[in-house]
């Protein structure tokens, strides 16, 4: 039994991302507020003495990714696909996110946590390992893991002989001390589109 997000999303592949987009920035937005303790409203200071203007604190999308955090993120990473290899219900509650979400480009709906954990328990979920082009983004406290995976949901047939490949991206926060997955996109790429991903040094170059 299938259980789908009840935000369909429209046929439009622009206004899928964009929708897609809108559901992870929920679950990120969900799972930071989980994390910031409430402060207490502060007194105002009794002083007429102007204050100096504080210095402007760098735009989230200028944080970067020390060693050390990276490494515990390709874990998380290696975690996850585990999980979803062997079957492990328990493992996927705690790593996945209350409010996670998973979509593939092209579909009208994303699948919800449960549903997720449903199908790997049943040998259904496809785990996209990222093995090429791997990218790491931070912004503030979200951090995105982005790349090349193969296509393991599409089987090598006589009509198909080639691995396909895919577009990933998996979104992760920490909570805790512990790192957890909100969301996960992926789109399978067409043989020219992935041949150009892959290998885009192995162009021809033209005469002079």
């Amino acid at each position: 039994m299938r259980f789908l997000s009840p935000f369909p999303i429209p046929r439009s592949s622009k206004f899928r991302l964009t929708i897609f987009v809108l559901l992870v920035s929920g679950s990120v937005a969900f799972a930071q507020k989980e994390q910031k303790p409430a402060k207490p409203t502060a007194t105002p200071a009794a002083t007429s003495t102007a204050k100096p203007t504080a210095t402007p604190k760098p735009s989230p999308m200028e944080t970067k990714i020390d060693a050390k955090m990276e490494a515990e993120l390709l874990q998380a990473e290696e975690r996850f696909i585990n999980a979803i290899r062997n079957r492990d219900g328990k493992e996927l509650e705690e790593i996945l996110h209350p409010r996670y979400a998973d979509a593939m480009e092209g579909s009208e709906r994303a699948t919800i946590k449960r549903a997720v954990i449903a199908r790997a328990l049943e040998g259904r979920l496809p785990a996209y390992k990222i093995e090429k082009e791997r990218k790491l983004v931070r912004s503030g406290e979200v951090f995105d893991v982005q790349g090349l995976a193969n296509n393991v949901a599409q089987e090598l047939t006589e009509d198909t002989p080639t691995e396909k490949w895919a577009f990933v991206r998996r979104i992760w926060t920490r909570e805790g001390g512990r790192w957890v997955a909100t969301a996960q996109m992926v789109k399978e790429l067409e043989e020219n589109e992935a041949r150009e991903k892959l290998a885009p040094e192995t162009k021809e170059k033209k005469p002079d």
